[in-house]
């Protein structure tokens, strides 16, 4: 895929990318078990592009209009440094995370894929969305992923974002020779 050099530039930037879930971290389906369960599968690469990232010293949020405990259990699994859960309108709750964390809107990247999302996209530097967003949102992305949420789009995302900064072959090898036993 080729990047613009006004994307690069802003990709270069980047120290807090912050995720939706449903259509970006699965493919969107939503199977409910019991009571106030549901169940969610999640790709094993976005899980270790996650990883990756934040070995790179990439910090990540959460943010969801839904709530979940198998989200609840992915974001501690992945050790999420900011999760929101519940917030039909997210704006507030990521610019509270944005200042939460410390950074400004040229620092952070957001991945979203439906028209909920959209209200992010002004106090975000780069809005990413998977091949298989809304159109409203494929149109308003300043990238849009070859991969499909749920089928390794974060990772694809993430391998990118790594590469422009120089930083993906370095954070590969310490895993291939120096992965700590209890990661």
């Amino acid at each position: 895929m080729s990047l613009s050099t006004e994307l690069k530039q802003k990709l270069r930037n980047i120290r807090l990318i912050v995720l939706d879930v449903d259509g970006v971290l699965t493919d969107g389906a939503i199977i409910l078990g019991g009571e106030d369960s549901d169940t969610k599968a999640f790709h094993v690469q976005d899980g270790f592009g996650v990883t990756l990232a934040r070995q790179a010293g990439i910090r990540f949020g959460i943010l969801t209009g839904r709530t979940s405990v198998a989200v609840s259990r992915r974001v501690k699994e992945l050790n999420i440094d900011y999760y929101e859960c519940g917030h039909f309108y997210k704006r507030d709750a990521l610019s509270e995370m944005i200042n939460t964390a410390g950074f400004h809107a040229g620092q952070v990247l957001y991945m979203g894929d439906d028209v909920l999302d959209l209200v992010c996209r002004p106090v975000v530097s780069v809005f990413v969305a998977p091949a298989n967003a809304s159109r409203r949102v494929l149109q308003a992305a300043d990238w849009v992923t070859q991969r499909k949420g749920g089928d390794a789009a974060v990772r694809e995302m993430i391998d990118t974002l790594l590469d422009v900064q120089g930083l993906l072959a370095a954070t590969e090898d310490y895993f291939i020779g120096n992965c700590p036993a209890n990661l």
